[in-house]
């Protein structure tokens, strides 16, 4: 009996001890593997957030009208083609390029979101990863900086959009008389056969053609030299400038603030009124805002100023997009403009 126990007694010892050996080998590893480390399985991080989608820019739509005027024979007629180009790649500016500086702005502010908000601090993804993520992000927010390679499309279309403006500046002159260039030749037509049975000119519409201080004789003045109107406000007489391409501009008390191509069709008091009517607008500096006026001399005579753009150049110079609107006899005309200002305070001038 004593014997079955202590054999007993052995028996549980060494099966506690082969317990304890099985268990120390499954802790260790398969045999010939206990001298390793225990490892513990890797653990599967939850997927990044994607990068926002990045803002694309149009190039394809930018006006190629550069060279259209040379399709006109008379100078004035490539000058009225010119100022038609100028306007065309302006509002492309305005409609294209311009927002998509705005949109690559929004871009970066989300990248900078994306990461102080859903991955920086987030138990979810380990230190090594968080940072990984961050450099990738920060690369990004750098590409698209002004000077980095994601709007290297945008300075193009800004290198050509400038040197389109010069240029189309340059030749308005050379085809108007401002800036220094001579009055351009008319282009002489042959006379039509005399008609018998045309009937004779009345003398009052002989005076009225021989009177150089009427609308009509001055637009004809001015489509001929591209020179400003003297004269026009406040009894100053104004200068010659280039208006980059816009048209010609008439200075006065308000200084530059009207293009010939309306000015020519008014009166001096209707001249007046439509430059006060544009100094109104700009002291509004809202896009959309809107100032009418009408001829304190003729009925049916009436126009207004309307900014269609703003925007702060890299000079740090504020400048305004304004549509000019003339109604005369019926006929509209309608012409933009670019009037910018250096200080606050200033008033505002057609860029020349």
């Amino acid at each position: 009996m004593r014997t079955s126990l202590r054999h007993h007694s052995a028996l549980v010892a060494i099966g506690a001890l082969l317990l304890s050996n099985s268990a120390a080998a499954a802790w260790q590893g398969a045999p010939g593997e206990g001298d390793k480390a225990y490892v513990p399985p890797a653990v599967v991080e939850a997927p990044l957030p994607a990068l926002p989608a990045r803002p694309a820019l149009d190039t394809d739509s930018y006006p190629g009208c550069r060279e259209d005027y040379r399709k006109q024979d008379a100078p004035f007629d490539r000058a009225e083609a010119i100022n038609r180009c100028t306007v065309a790649i302006d509002t492309y500016y305005r409609q294209k390029m311009l927002p998509y500086r705005q949109a690559m702005i929004a871009y970066q502010d989300a990248l900078s979101s994306l990461y102080s908000t859903q991955v920086g601090a987030n138990k979810r993804y380990s230190a090594d990863t968080q940072y990984r993520f961050f450099q990738t992000v920060m690369a990004e927010h750098a590409a698209s900086n002004p000077d980095g390679a994601n709007l290297a499309a945008y300075r193009g279309i800004e290198a050509q959009y400038q040197t389109d403006r010069a240029y189309l500046a340059d030749r308005f002159c050379f085809n108007t008389g401002c800036n220094g260039y001579p009055a351009p030749a008319p282009v002489v037509q042959a006379a039509a056969p005399e008609n018998v049975d045309k009937p004779a000119k009345k003398k009052g519409d002989e005076a009225k053609r021989a009177d150089s201080t009427s609308p009509d004789a001055k637009c004809k003045r001015a489509r001929k030299r591209g020179g400003a109107l003297g004269g026009l406000i406040g009894g100053v007489t104004g200068n010659a400038v280039g208006l980059k391409g816009i048209g010609t501009a008439v200075s006065g008390l308000f200084g530059a603030v009207l293009v010939a191509e309306i000015a020519c069709q008014l009166d001096e008091k209707e001249q007046k009124v439509a430059a006060e009517a544009t100094v109104a607008v700009t002291k509004k500096e809202e896009v959309g805002a809107t100032a009418n006026w009408t001829s304190p001399t003729r009925e049916g005579v009436a126009g207004s100023s309307t900014i269609t753009a703003l925007n702060t150049e890299p000079n740090g110079s504020k400048c305004l997009s304004i549509t000019d609107i003339a109604i005369v006899e019926g006929e509209e005309t309608r012409v933009s403009k670019r009037m910018c200002r250096s200080k606050p305070g200033e008033p505002y001038s057609i860029m020349a």
